[in-house]
């Protein structure tokens, strides 16, 4: 007799045509996160196929950003499962060389977001369908798609945020469909990031004729710099200012400077001791005459592992094993996500799940096509393999 596992799988592989065809339109709806409407379409596309997959659904529209997504099952006696992705990319419509979906020799297909994420959107979408075709019962599974990822959430003002976390609120395990890594490996932990506005101000004078009357706010920005520079320690926090906008002509001692300081983090304690550093740096005064504010922090906590994160991963290993697709390996990445935000709810989390390829953010993003089954499959059974304990 046939478990729910050979029913699944054996149904993944009959709709692989069907999952190649799904990932190509969903590329060819391109989705630059500063463009709403276009998010917005693709999110009416997939609301279209959730609803015909009998799930229920909800479509929520923050101002300065496109429509987010969420859809769900019925409700059963275990937590949920959360599936996590986002519908947005970095690129601008059109700008794609060679098109938005170009099959190669390779193996691999190129295009616009077609490894972050959209591949993994597919792979989540069928991931529910090929449950549900093989009666699993055991948990709802609950679907949440944002629509400005890209940007750290700053287009809705961190609205998405809000939203995520609400849908993900009771899930017992979640799973993020972003880029996959080209050794199959799964991220457990992520660094912490974002960028804040330094502004000093100062005194405008004449530069030849009454120096003494003024406050230069590029001198006060210079040491600033210097300072920030110094505290870079790659154990904990790093830090960058990486544009600097100053002063108005070579002749008058500038009034204002703005420095974009940019920090990566460990852990989020890490931040906030960062934060403390940068305050007590921006109080300090070196020339006389001037003063500073710290705008706030713009971007991403740090992904940090729960207690069950380990836990987790080794039931997706085990079931990758089992069915003969390789060991993976897990892996700290410097690089962001919105797992930051369901590991803050102690939910424990694996990310990039999605499809496996690289270049991500570049005119060479491609991934795999054959890994769009694989990657399903992989999760299909860690979700059928789930202790009752998550």
């Amino acid at each position: 007799m046939m478990t729910q596992l050979d029913v699944a799988l054996a149904y993944l592989d009959r709709c692989q045509n069907e999952m190649l065809r799904l990932w190509e339109t969903v590329v060819r709806l391109e989705t630059p996160s500063a463009d709403p409407a276009a998010v917005d379409k693709l999110a009416s596309h997939l609301d279209t196929y959730c609803n015909a997959l009998g799930m229920e659904t909800e479509k929520f529209r923050p101002e300065g950003a496109g429509t987010c997504l969420s859809a769900w099952t019925a409700e059963r006696a275990l937590s949920p499962v959360l599936l996590l992705g986002h519908m947005d990319t970095v690129h601008p419509t059109g700008s794609f060389p060679g098109g938005t979906w170009t099959v190669k020799d390779d193996g691999c297909v190129y295009g616009p977001g077609v490894h972050d994420c959209k591949g993994g959107l597919v792979i989540a979408l069928y991931v529910i369908r090929a449950l549900q075709y093989a009666g699993y019962d055991r948990r709802q599974l609950k679907l949440a798609l944002a629509s400005d990822e890209e940007t750290a959430h700053t287009l809705s003002k961190r609205q998405v945020v809000e939203y995520l976390q609400t849908t993900a609120k009771g899930c017992g395990a979640a799973f993020t469909f972003e880029s996959g890594l080209p050794d199959g490996g799964v991220v457990t932990r992520r660094k912490g990031g974002g960028i804040m506005k330094l502004t000093v101000s100062g005194i405008a004078s004449h530069a030849g004729t009454a120096p003494e009357k003024g406050a230069s706010a590029v001198l006060e920005a210079a040491k600033k710099i210097v300072a920030i520079h110094a505290l870079s320690d790659p154990a904990h926090v790093t830090y960058n200012c990486g544009i600097i906008h100053g002063g108005t002509s070579a002749n008058v001692v500038p009034d204002h400077c703005e420095v974009s300081v940019a920090i990566r983090f460990h852990t989020n304690r890490d931040c906030q001791e960062a934060m403390e550093q940068l305050r007590t740096i921006c109080d300090t005064v070196e020339t006389p005459g001037t003063h500073c504010t710290l705008g706030p922090l713009v971007g991403f906590p740090a992904m940090e592992e729960t207690e069950r994160t380990a836990e987790l991963f080794a039931v997706y290993r085990s079931a990758s094993e089992a069915l003969g697709l390789g060991t993976p390996g897990t892996v700290y990445s410097a690089g962001c996500s919105d797992s930051a935000y369901t590991t803050a709810l102690g939910i424990p989390t694996l990310c990039a799940v999605g499809v496996l390829g690289a270049g991500q953010h570049s005119q060479n993003e491609h991934a795999r096509l054959d890994s769009l089954l694989t990657q399903a499959k992989r999760l299909t059974a860690a979700i059928l393999a789930l202790p009752d304990s998550f």
